[in-house]
């Protein structure tokens, strides 16, 4: 009898493997839906950095046309904005594309995101 009592205390104190494949389900489950939620907020992230960086393009772009009284087909390089941008330097897109500056008259682009991303207050910006 003594040895009985020692083995349903022993089975009873862990957990069963259903229970622990259980959990398990309900842990990847758990991580599936989060992953697939904090892949959307860096997408939505990098789209709205980028739109920022067009517009700082663009402003940069504005103030070297004026300062160097150059009209709409006129168009800089990188080396022309990069003294008016921010710390000196061109922005890169997030997501890995490259900006294309285009002439005054037309808006810089993103190989990735293209002219009309979202901006920050989530408004598609005019091309």
């Amino acid at each position: 009898m003594n040895i009985e009592n020692k083995m349903k205390r022993s089975r009873s104190a862990g957990f069963t493997l259903v229970e622990i494949m259980v959990v398990v389900a309900i842990i990847g489950l758990l991580m599936s839906v989060a992953t697939v939620g904090i892949s959307h907020a860096v997408k939505t992230a990098q789209k709205q950095t980028c739109a920022m960086n067009i517009e700082a393009i663009e402003g940069s772009k504005q103030m070297w046309m004026l300062e160097n009284k150059k009209g709409d087909n006129d168009t800089a390089t990188e080396d022309d904005l990069k003294p008016i941008l921010k710390n000196g330097v061109f922005p890169t897109c997030p997501a890995g594309g490259t900006y294309t500056i285009n002439n005054n008259a037309t808006r810089a682009t993103c190989s990735t995101h293209g002219a009309g991303a979202t901006s920050a207050t989530g408004t598609t910006a005019p091309q």
